[in-house]
């Protein structure tokens, strides 16, 4: 059977996996650092630490 998505599931970091309210979704900031111009950046839902952290790997 299918599970439904739950809110802890949809506010869970794609990095390193931490639940909360401050995890939002957004394009990639890695992506959209490199390529600004471009416009089919993955989505990806990242708390605030990550975000920063894959932004600056770029």
């Amino acid at each position: 059977m299918f599970r439904k998505k739950t809110s802890a599931q949809a506010n869970r970091c794609q990095s390193c996996g931490v639940v909360s309210t401050d995890v939002e979704t957004m394009p990639d900031p890695f992506t959209t650092a490199l390529y600004p111009e471009g416009y089919d950046h993955a989505d990806m839902p990242l708390c605030p630490p990550c975000a920063v952290d894959r932004f600056e790997e770029s």
